[in-house]
C-alpha cells in the first residue's frame, strides 16, 4: 500500500503539470521549446480515430460567440485559476508552518471548516484552466486528477489517524473533506466503506463520470459551433472568430471564390474539403496559420476593427472520417492544412491580394484550436 501511495503522490501532480503548462508556455517565449517535446505527444494521438478527438477543443479559444456566457467563460477561467491558487496557498502555508514549527495537526483558518483546502483549491485552478484551455485531454486529465487527490487525500487521514488518534477522529467529525460539514451530511455516501466493493465501486464511478463528462464536453462543442459566425455547404466550413453579419461573411468569401487565381490554386492542391477561416484585417491571432512572425502579446483583437478589410484563409481539413460534409467538417477535423491567404474589401468587392501563408502556426506542426 505505502509503494502504492508513493507513486500516486507524484502522478497527480504529473497530471496537474500537464493542464496548467500548456497555458504558461503557450503565453511565454518559451512556447516553441515546450511544444518542441509536446507537440509529437499530440500528434501521436492524431494516428488514430479513437484517440484524434482528444486534442480538440470543446468551446471557443479564440472564436467570438453571439452567446453572452460563452464569451464570459475564459475570464470566468481566469478568475477562478487565481481564487484557486489563493485557497491552494492559504491551506499550503499553515501546514508546512506547523511541520517547521513541530506542531500538531492544523485545525485553524480553512482547516476550521474543511480538511482539504489545499486539494480543494488545486481543484478551482484546474477548472479555471479548462474554461481557458478547452481541449478534450485536458478535461479527461482534469477527472482523473479529481480521483486521484479524493485518493490521496484519504490515505493522508489514514496517517493522521495514527499520528493524532481520537484527537483527529474528533476533527473528522466537526468539519468535512471538501465542503463544509452541513453541506457534506446533504451528499449521500453512495460507496462503500472500505474494501474491494470500495474499489470496485470507485472504479465504476470513475468511468460513468468520464463518460458523462465527455458527453456533456461534445454538446457544449456542438453549442458553440451554433453560437460562431458561420455557414456551410457541402464541402465547405466558412466560419469567423469575429462575431460577424452573415452578409459580411459571405460577402468576404464570395468575393475570393469569384478570383480565377484562388480557384486555380485550390484546384492545383485537389482539395476536396475546406475550411476557410474569414478574419478582420487587423486582427492577429497566433493559433491560425496566418502570419509568420510571433507577437508574445498572444491575440490582438480590436473590437472596432475595420469591418471593410479581411483575409481569408484557406485550409484543407485533416480528418479522419472524409466524407463529412457542412458541420461536421469542422467537428471531426483535427487539424488543418494552409492553401492560400487571400485579403479582400467587401466595400468596393474587390480583391488586395493573395499570399502564400506559413505552412504551420509559430510552434510547429502542433494541434491548435479549430475554432
Amino acid at each position: 500500500m505505502t509503494v502504492i501511495k508513493s507513486i500516486l503522490r507524484p502522478a497527480t501532480w504529473v497530471f496537474y503539470l500537464v493542464i496548467v503548462c500548456e497555458i504558461l508556455f503557450m503565453i511565454s517565449p518559451f512556447a516553441l521549446y515546450f511544444y518542441s517535446t509536446y507537440g509529437p505527444t499530440l500528434n501521436f494521438l492524431h494516428h488514430s480515430p479513437y484517440t484524434a478527438w482528444l486534442t480538440q477543443f470543446f468551446l471557443p479559444h479564440f472564436s467570438e460567440t453571439s452567446s453572452p456566457l460563452l464569451n464570459a467563460l475564459p475570464k470566468l477561467g481566469g478568475f477562478l485559476i487565481v481564487f484557486g491558487a489563493l485557497m491552494f496557498f492559504a491551506g499550503a502555508i499553515p501546514i508546512y508552518w506547523a511541520k517547521l514549527r513541530r506542531r500538531g495537526a492544523v485545525t485553524g483558518g480553512l482547516y476550521k471548516f474543511i480538511r482539504h483546502p489545499q486539494y480543494v483549491g488545486l481543484v478551482i485552478v484546474g477548472l479555471g484552466t479548462i474554461l481557458v484551455w478547452p481541449r478534450f485531454l485536458v478535461l479527461v486529465t482534469y477527472v482523473t486528477m479529481l480521483f486521484l487527490y479524493d485518493l490521496l487525500a484519504r490515505w493522508e487521514e489514514e496517517q493522521c489517524l495514527t499520528k493524532f488518534g481520537d484527537t483527529y477522529r474528533a476533527y473528522q467529525a466537526r468539519t468535512g473533506m471538501y465542503l463544509p460539514r452541513a453541506l457534506s451530511t446533504i451528499i449521500p455516501r453512495i460507496l462503500p466503506p472500505s474494501g474491494l466493493k470500495r474499489v470496485l465501486a470507485t472504479i465504476g464511478i470513475y468511468i460513468v463520470v468520464i463518460l458523462a463528462t465527455v458527453l456533456f464536453a461534445f454538446s457544449l462543442r456542438d453549442y458553440s459551433l451554433s453560437k460562431i459566425s458561420s455557414f456551410y455547404t457541402d464541402g465547405i466550413a466558412v466560419l469567423s472568430p469575429a462575431n460577424l453579419a452573415d452578409k459580411e461573411l459571405r460577402a468576404a468569401f464570395n468575393i475570393a471564390m469569384a478570383e480565377d487565381e484562388v480557384q486555380n490554386i485550390l484546384r492545383a492542391d485537389d482539395v476536396a474539403k475546406l475550411i476557410v477561416y474569414v478574419v478582420p484585417q487587423e486582427w492577429y491571432l497566433p493559433d491560425l496559420p496566418i502570419e509568420s512572425e510571433y507577437k508574445h502579446g498572444g491575440h490582438h483583437v480590436p473590437q472596432d476593427f475595420d469591418r471593410r478589410y479581411y483575409k481569408l484563409l484557406f485550409t484543407k481539413p485533416r480528418t479522419h472520417t472524409p466524407e463529412a460534409t457542412a458541420g461536421n467538417i469542422i467537428k471531426s477535423a483535427y487539424g488543418r492544412d494552409p492553401i492560400v491567404l487571400v485579403k479582400v474589401d467587401i466595400l468596393s468587392s474587390k480583391l488586395i491580394g493573395i499570399e502564400t501563408p506559413p505552412s504551420h502556426v509559430y510552434w510547429g506542426d502542433i494541434p491548435t484550436p479549430m475554432f
